[in-house]
């Protein structure tokens, strides 16, 4: 069986590789690819794929500190949806989200589950720099059922920003 270090070095260089599918921003919206940390639980890398304006595909590869069932790493995939225009503070846009995903937790035990994530965003105007702030909530369905609760805050970089 592969080691812990192993499997986290991996997830790291995976996560790393897919900055070569960075596509171009179109402006302040989902588009575009970035890359970075995420500060809270789990904690580790967090890459989002913008497929257009207001969806995106976001991927989180972590160290779970909590984890109750002998996982030591885990793995998020989350589809998200973003509402531009409803939360606007002094002429700044802070999107709202909320998506749907998958929880994978690696360790000495092996977990399934599905999660909803929701949040804020900022998106810096002159720097290539976004801000999350996310809860998420959902239910592990193996080995055994379970809440799951994470959240945190995720500092990106954008990619090809062309704001």
């Amino acid at each position: 069986m592969l080691s812990k270090k192993t499997c986290l070095a991996g997830m790291l260089a995976l996560a790393a590789s897919l900055t070569v599918l960075a596509a171009p921003a179109r402006g302040p919206g989902a588009s575009g690819t970035a890359l970075g940390l995420f500060l809270g639980q789990p904690t580790g890398i967090t890459f989002r794929y913008g497929l257009d304006k207001a969806q995106s595909l976001e991927a989180k590869a972590a160290w779970d500190f909590a984890a109750k069932d002998g996982a030591s790493v885990s793995v998020q995939a989350n589809w998200l949806l973003e509402f531009p225009g409803i939360l606007v503070i002094e002429k700044e846009d802070f999107p709202l989200y909320v998506g749907a995903g998958l929880q994978l937790g690696v360790g000495t035990t092996t977990s399934l589950g599905f999660r909803i994530p929701a949040g804020v965003l900022y998106r810096f105007g002159k720097a290539p720099i976004e801000l999350c702030l996310e809860l998420g909530l959902g239910m592990q369905l193996f080995p055994s059922t379970a809440l799951l609760g994470s959240g945190g805050l995720g500092v990106r970089y954008r990619f090809n920003s062309a704001d």
